[in-house]
């Protein structure tokens, strides 16, 4: 019969898992830090805590104990939005934006390897089918 999609998608996600979990090791990072980072690195270093939790889809709870590790590490720092009280801003560390830019040339090289020997049309193509995918399981 094969292998199905599903079961190829999940191996190829596993190994991708192993190898960015080696890589945050090294760094003493988890998953979800990295990913923080990958946020804030996104809206110029700084963003609220609630479009974190967007990003991140995951509770307040989980992302105040992310944010207050982290800025115990000094990577983070955070303060009140002046013009609206009710946000807290959380903003990168210079010490955070030099690491959030290994980790991104890092991940491009991964994406490098995922898709080396595709097409730009392929590759194009590859992520309109991914999309379609993800929103068909939602």
């Amino acid at each position: 019969m094969g292998q199905t999609v599903g079961y190829l998608l999940k191996e190829i996600t596993d190994k991708i898992k192993v190898s960015a979990d080696a890589s945050f090791k090294l760094r003493n990072f988890t998953f979800s830090q990295a990913r923080l980072l990958e946020c804030l690195s996104d809206r110029e270093g700084r963003a609220t805590q609630k479009s974190i939790e967007e990003f991140l889809k995951v509770s307040h709870p989980t992302v105040v104990g992310l944010i207050s590790r982290m800025e115990k590490k000094g990577y983070l720092r955070c303060y009140q939005d002046e013009n609206d009280k009710r946000n807290k801003i959380v903003e990168m560390t210079e010490n955070a934006r030099l690491i959030a830019h290994e980790m991104q040339d890092e991940v491009a090289a991964q994406e490098a390897k995922l898709l080396k020997g595709l097409t730009k049309e392929e590759i194009e193509s590859l992520k309109r089918m991914l999309q379609m995918m993800y929103r068909n399981i939602q």
